[in-house]
């Protein structure tokens, strides 16, 4: 047995994990290691030790931690000082962790991190920025236990000061200013950012540019049907092919009759005009990630083979 199968578990002394030789760097078991991944148990920034999420960890006990500190998102005080979130922004921030795709990798999660930062680092409405904040939290916390990566964890707080901080030197503005500068944020918020910095219109949405992105596809987000002469109509993705030639992709997200109204015009246009396009229905691409993305590669290739003799390889 090598030394590494010999580590144990420092919450209740079974083996440690070990994944292709190598034990992990907490110690934790199996059973212990989940936990930790579904956000279940968290270990103490001061003592080092485990503890249930959400309860007070036994160092706290102690003089030193029986001070209060202040919040990094509101300013309201904390549980300790070592505390960087009050108990109301730290829960909105697990409210977060529930809402993300656990399937990315630490490369993915970085993208969607430094782009909301980016995004944030534009909004003026505080309220706004202080909710974002917590979700760039979200991303470093998630990243550090799925991946193993703490390079988001380890920068996270100072972003989210600096990012605070410049909203305070932002003039106040007239009531007028403020309603159309929370509009504006409000806009910035309801767009989802992916991988390749397309603002996108849901997550059902990120996991579909992801999934293209991810397998070097090129897309364009949003494009005109230049095909379509009737009526100005704009595409949910485009895939170039050949010259100006290639495949649609329609993500159809609602059911209200509005909604099914455009999509059937929508339809009959793209048949009108002999236009290859791939239907994908709401929350489809929910059920099985991995499935849902070898369909749609799969269907892109078919249909580029049929309709062109061939699929573009990009590098």
């Amino acid at each position: 047995m090598s030394y590494e199968q010999m580590k144990k578990c420092p919450i209740c002394g079974a083996p440690t994990r070990v994944y292709m030789g190598h034990a992990r760097k907490d110690g934790l078991c199996g059973t212990h290691a989940d936990m930790f991944k579904n956000g279940e148990i968290v270990q103490c920034e001061k003592c080092g030790s485990w503890h249930k999420a959400g309860q007070k960890c036994k160092c706290e006990n102690s003089n030193a931690n029986t001070q209060t500190g202040v919040c990094i998102i509101c300013g309201k005080p904390t549980q300790n000082a070592n505390f960087k979130q009050c108990q109301e922004c730290f829960e909105e921030s697990m409210d977060f962790c529930g809402s993300i795709d656990r399937s990315r990798n630490s490369h993915a999660f970085r993208d969607h991190y430094y782009n909301l930062r980016d995004s944030i680092s534009i909004m003026k409405d505080i309220s706004i920025t202080r909710k974002n904040c917590n979700k760039l939290i979200a991303l470093a916390i998630l990243n550090s236990k799925i991946n193993d990566d703490d390079s988001l964890k380890a920068r996270v707080y100072q972003d989210v000061e600096k990012l605070i901080e410049s909203k305070k030197k932002i003039p106040v503005p007239s009531k007028e200013v403020e309603e159309e500068r929370k509009e504006k944020d409000a806009e910035k918020e309801r767009s989802h950012t992916t991988m390749d910095g397309h603002s996108v219109k849901s997550d059902m949405e990120v996991r579909i540019d992801d999934i293209l992105y991810m397998n070097r596809i090129i897309h364009c987000y949003e494009k005109p049907i230049d095909e379509i002469a009737e009526k100005r109509k704009k595409c949910d993705w485009f895939i170039p092919i050949t010259a100006n030639k290639g495949i649609y992709i329609e993500y159809w997200g609602m059911d209200t009759p509005e909604y099914k109204k455009a999509r059937a015009e929508k339809e009959e246009l793209y048949r009108a005009n002999n236009i290859p396009y791939i239907s994908i229905e709401k929350d489809e691409p929910k059920n099985d990630t991995q499935i849902f993305s070898s369909n749609l590669i799969r269907d892109i290739t078919r249909l580029a083979k049929e309709r062109y003799k061939f699929m573009p390889e990009w590098s």
